[in-house]
């Protein structure tokens, strides 16, 4: 099995990457959903390969351009990784990343001030979407056990009125790293179906399913849904190349296709540059073991930061996520006063995501990335609890 590699404080600094570049030396970054992992061979190969080639020109086009041998790909992952036999290569559209993909999607199945819902709390770039759209934010927010998050399919049916004419889903669930089953789901769906509304299923945490999880494409779980969804996929979230922007829209019809590219033509959308399809390409076809060894990797660090919290900070109400490198921690159990986010990161010096970016009545929640090595992640929960200690 492929090893992955941690990378040093310094190294992580002088790539300059937006996690790494945002803050001064002194402060650790737990956000956003970046890895602090080297890159996985195979994809470093490949890059390796355009560079000594100098492919930086356009991408060429034809039946076995890159476009074309990225859609396949698409296709054979979702068959031999999900069970999803039904992803056709010809209803797939290439984007440069998955926000990009909401907000066209948004943009293409409704008009101003219509709804749009999701669950909260969610990914902000779902927040700010609809906020940009001029679309009506319809918010279902998920019941709080205390340790998990349950969908609330009442309240979902409840406040989905007629004007409602997109649901969009992550899947798994950012930020409380839920795996939502069928039969949570299926409320929501039906409801769905039966109002006319467009899913957007965003699934790129697809391969960071934790404990031996499986991830099931919606459109597989829900067949009967299959020609109202569009499913979001993407390597850049599982194997850590956000920057070389490249993303997938598979529609599950052709009517459905046809009615997005009226809206939104494909002049609008653009496409991704030559080293990220060669660098997705070597993601999904040869970088297998280098994910399943993440994965194992992910879990154990995860359980390292719920077992050391657990004891020091049991004031900390801590939510285990199901899949995905991201903790959801609620914050208001402890004896400070102030927003987490910015004490954290004004003492503590380490960066976390600030809980009211992910809906209203987040303000006490913090979530952290658990992708970096031991020593870095020890170093942010040593700050943390000195001080939290230091101000009781």
């Amino acid at each position: 099995m492929t090893h992955v590699e941690e990378l040093e404080l310094d190294f992580l600094r002088a790539r300059l990457s937006a996690k790494w570049a945002t803050f001064d030396e002194h402060v650790l970054p737990s956000n956003p959903a970046e890895m602090d992992f080297a890159t996985a061979p195979p994809i470093q190969r490949a890059m390796e390969r355009v560079v000594a080639k100098q492919q930086y020109g356009y991408s060429p086009r034809g039946s076995d351009s890159p476009a074309v041998l990225l859609a396949e790909a698409f296709a054979r992952r979702m068959h031999d990784k999900f069970g999803w036999a039904d992803a056709d290569p010809s209803r797939v559209v290439i984007v440069n990343d998955l926000v990009q993909a909401l907000m066209a999607s948004v943009l293409a199945f409704s008009e101003p001030d219509q709804g749009v819902v999701l669950q909260v709390p969610a990914y902000p770039a779902f927040l700010g979407i609809v906020a940009q759209s001029g679309r009506r934010l319809v918010a279902n927010r998920m019941i709080d056990t205390g340790s998990s998050y349950i969908l609330d399919a009442d309240d979902f049916v409840a406040i989905t009125t007629s004007d409602v004419k997109v649901l969009l889903l992550c899947l798994p669930q950012n930020p409380t790293g839920r795996v939502f089953g069928k039969s949570e789901l299926a409320p929501l769906i039906q409801h769905a179906i039966d109002n006319d509304m467009v899913i957007v299923s965003d699934e790129i945490h697809a391969d960071l399913m934790l404990d031996g999880r499986v991830h099931v494409p919606l459109a597989k779980m829900f067949p009967e849904a299959g020609d109202r969804t569009i499913t979001l996929y993407s390597a850049t979230k599982s194997f850590n190349i956000p920057g070389l922007r490249t993303a997938i829209m598979h529609f599950g019809s052709a009517i459905l296709q046809e009615r997005f590219t009226a809206k939104i033509p494909p002049f609008l959308l653009g496409t991704p540059a030559v080293p990220g399809y060669f660098a997705t390409l070597a993601a999904w076809e040869e970088a297998g073991n280098w994910c399943d060894h993440l994965v194992e990797v992910l879990a154990r660090n995860r359980d390292h930061m719920h077992g050391r919290f657990a004891a020091e900070l049991p004031e900390i109400k801590i939510y285990t996520p199901e899949a995905t490198y991201l903790l959801w921690l609620d914050c208001a159990g402890l004896p400070t006063s102030g927003v987490p986010y910015e004490n954290f990161l004004e003492q503590a010096q380490v960066a976390g995501g600030d809980g009211r970016n992910f809906g209203a009545g987040y303000d006490r929640f913090v979530r952290l990335n658990f992708a970096s090595s031991r020593t870095i992640l020890d170093e942010k929960i040593d700050r943390i609890v000195r001080t939290v200690r230091a101000n009781q």
